[in-house]
């Protein structure tokens, strides 16, 4: 009898302990998600691409380098990235399939495809922000989102925000013009100031030999059109902007505060007839309705062109190169011309280059902020971690007592090549606020002004030509015209879309060759309109009401 009740007794106590168990077993998505260990460390999982400009010292890879390190000595945070592939295609297709399949996603996790970012927050699998914002962002944190609304609205859902932005620049990868001056000053010339002035400086360079060949083998504008003429290198957009406010391909707001489509406005028709008259005076490239961005510099950067429109950035590729491939060569930057009427216009940067989405299992947005506000200390230049710079024998090195941020000496101390230990936070660069780096370019070209913190420093050892654009580029923010829709392409956008840019296409394409009058342009809006595009801009402005709640 007694056995028998000692068994019994035994038999509950199991039963006891599995229920136990099972009520404290996590789900399988909790399993996955962030924990803190008995140490305090709390780990956080995430994923990213990982391209060729991300370079680790030996020993080192994306787990284990110096950012790592300091986020688990510093902030007690233990990042683990369960993945990495090379490309934003793989990149997508894998956040994808794990979306599909139901599979754990990691904490955090970056996003640039609008259609995929939608998708996850339809799915239910990432985490709605507003109130983490509210309770953990900093201050400085809050302030900058609060500036830059519209960089929350590709990840916003019913007036719900869930998509964290990586901002961009802002206007970083706005153009200006690059003119050869040694061709300017060999027939005694100044920069074009106007679109008249800009035509004669053309003429000059495609036809009277500037490169002293003896050919007739230059021309005086390289653009690319084959992936819009309102585009990142070899751009078009001033050309358009010269003539109207709007640029193509992008959506922007008309006087009534409604989205219209540019590349139907009446603008572009004058900027289209525009560029048929240059092309059959010579100053384009024969093939520019053909040529993607890398293909049209080919001319800039062989000589056989001296005018290009591309940001401050170019300075260090196509610019280098051009002047590097062809002696005597000087490349210089200068503003855009303005039109008849003095109107100027470019296409302006996007806010941001993606969404940061968070599992809905993640439990540790506290720590998330944390290290968010920790490494735009460093950007800001107020940060308690990063006072000398972000870190010794990377971006500086001690010399005499004293931070050094030259490139040449650091490489001389460390006896290695620089290495960007920026390229490893979870922002995947040095976290950047709108418009501010070229604010502080134009200081510091303007005024004269001396850097005042590792940032500035970082900046202001960037070549005088560089310096010089990003102020330019600056001076004419106002000229900024931007694309408003950035979320998810709509019902009908998915289904007429790829028509609809074809058509496009070839008829912009149709009209500079002089294949057809330029009176095919009325035609082209008309069968725009009537072939899916009058639906998109009513569903265009469906979401950008939506978003604006």
């Amino acid at each position: 009898m007694m056995r028998k009740r000692l068994f019994t007794l035994f038999v509950i106590i199991l039963s006891i302990s599995l229920v136990s168990g099972c009520m404290q077993k996590p789900s399988s998505g909790e399993e996955e998600a962030s924990a803190t260990d008995d140490s305090g460390v709390t780990k956080i999982t995430t994923v990213r691409t990982l391209k060729d400009d991300t370079k680790f010292k030996d020993g080192q890879d994306v787990n284990d380098n110096v950012v790592t390190d300091w986020a688990k000595d510093e902030l007690n945070i233990d990042f683990d990235t369960l993945w990495t592939v090379p490309s934003d295609e793989q990149y997508n297709t894998k956040i994808r399939l794990a979306m599909s399949a139901g599979k754990d996603l990691p904490d955090v996790f970056l996003v640039s495809d609008n259609q995929l970012i939608s998708d996850l927050i339809e799915s239910g699998r990432v985490m709605q922000i507003d109130e983490a914002i509210d309770q953990y962002a900093s201050p400085r944190l809050k302030e900058i989102f609060q500036k830059f609304p519209k960089a929350f609205y590709p990840g916003t859902v019913d007036g719900k925000r869930y998509g964290l932005p990586r901002f961009s620049g802002g206007n970083g990868s706005d153009s200006l013009l690059w003119v050869r001056q040694d061709w300017l000053d060999k027939f005694n010339l100044k920069a074009p100031k106007t679109m008249e002035e800009l035509e004669h400086v053309m003429d000059v360079f495609t036809n009277q030999d500037p490169d002293g060949n003896g050919k007739d083998d230059t021309i005086g504008l390289t653009l690319a059109s084959k992936n819009g003429l309102a585009t990142w290198l070899a751009d078009g957009s001033f050309i358009f902007g010269a003539e109207g406010d709007y640029e193509p391909k992008y959506w922007s707001e008309n006087e009534e505060g409604k989205l219209v489509y540019g590349s139907i406005q009446p603008n572009a028709k004058k900027a289209l007839s525009k560029l048929h008259d240059w092309y059959t005076k010579g100053y384009l490239d024969k093939e520019v309705g053909i040529l993607d961005e890398q293909a049209a510099i080919e001319s800039f950067i062989a000589g056989k062109s001296g005018i290009i429109s591309a940001p401050p950035w170019a300075d260090g590729w196509p610019i280098a190169d051009a002047e590097k491939n062809n002696k005597g060569a000087d490349v210089q930057p200068y503003p855009l011309p303005s039109g008849e009427n003095g109107q100027i216009g470019r296409r302006g940067e996007g806010l941001t280059t993606g969404q940061f989405l968070f599992s809905k299992d993640f439990k540790h947005m506290d720590k998330f902020f944390e290290y968010w506000d920790a490494i735009y200390g460093y950007t800001l230049g107020d940060s308690k971690f990063f006072e000398k710079g972000m870190f010794e024998d990377y971006d500086y090195v001690m010399k005499d007592g004293q931070p050094v941020y030259d490139q040449k000496v650091i490489e001389n101390v460390t006896g290695e090549e620089v290495i960007d230990p920026g390229k490893y936070f979870l922002t995947t660069d040095v976290p950047t606020v709108p418009y501010m780096l070229y604010d502080l370019l134009e200081q510091f070209h303007e005024t004269g002004r001396e850097p005042e913190n590792p940032y500035e420093y970082r900046l202001a050892g960037k070549s005088e030509e560089y310096i010089e654009a990003g102020a330019i580029v600056n001076q004419q923010n106002d000229i900024r015209i931007e694309n408003d829709f950035n979320g998810p392409p709509t019902k009908t956008l998915k289904e007429k879309g790829e028509l609809l840019e074809k058509m496009e296409q070839e008829v912009y394409a149709d009209i500079i060759y002089g294949n057809k009058p330029v009176d095919a342009f009325d035609e082209f809006v008309n069968n725009w309109k009537n072939s899916g595009g009058g639906e998109i801009t009513k569903e265009v402005n469906e979401w950008y009401e939506s978003v604006q709640q």
